[in-house]
């Protein structure tokens, strides 16, 4: 009988992005690598929390997409519209919103996080990595109204339990 302890690890993304305008329902950018998202390939975490901050001094609202492969959903700046067989192949593995209510401003910097609510996913849930992959993915939508960023003004840290 083995003794088995929990690690836990926050794994820390800036995507680079636009830095033209989004529209409301854009994706902010195409599939992104959550590097070491599992320990060991096509293994498990658990997704406790997801934070963000951002160089905007307002907070837009945000929904996450993980899912298991490296496939291509949508553009950068496109607005959403994943076919159902890119769905499909993305092997989706859950979403969560990060809602203006989830923000805390900061000034010229905001920090923002999953807030419970109902009708909405909850956190935690398992993220899966592909076969031969210790690797997730992720994509973003910007549901708040129309927005700028510069090309490294979001930051996403995605706290993981091994």
């Amino acid at each position: 009988m083995g003794f088995h302890v929990d690690r836990k690890v926050i794994i820390e993304v800036t995507p680079t992005l636009r830095t033209d305008e989004y529209a409301q329902n854009d994706c902010l950018f195409n599939k992104v690598e959550i590097p070491k998202a599992v320990l060991e390939n096509r293994g498990c975490s658990k997704l406790l929390n997801i934070t963000v901050a951002s160089d905007k001094a307002a907070w837009k609202e945000i929904d996450v997409v993980i899912f298991e492969n490296n496939q291509s959903l949508e553009a950068a700046g496109d607005a959403l519209a994943v076919s159902a067989a890119d769905g499909k192949a993305a092997k989706m593995c859950g979403w969560i919103n990060l809602p203006a209510a989830g923000n805390l401003d900061l000034g010229n910097f905001t920090f923002s996080n999953a807030v419970p609510a109902v009708g909405e996913p909850q956190l935690p849930f398992l993220i899966q990595a592909a076969a031969g992959s210790t690797s997730c993915y992720f994509i973003a939508i910007l549901r708040g109204t129309a927005e700028t960023f510069g090309a490294d003004d979001l930051t996403f840290r995605f706290h993981l339990e091994y």
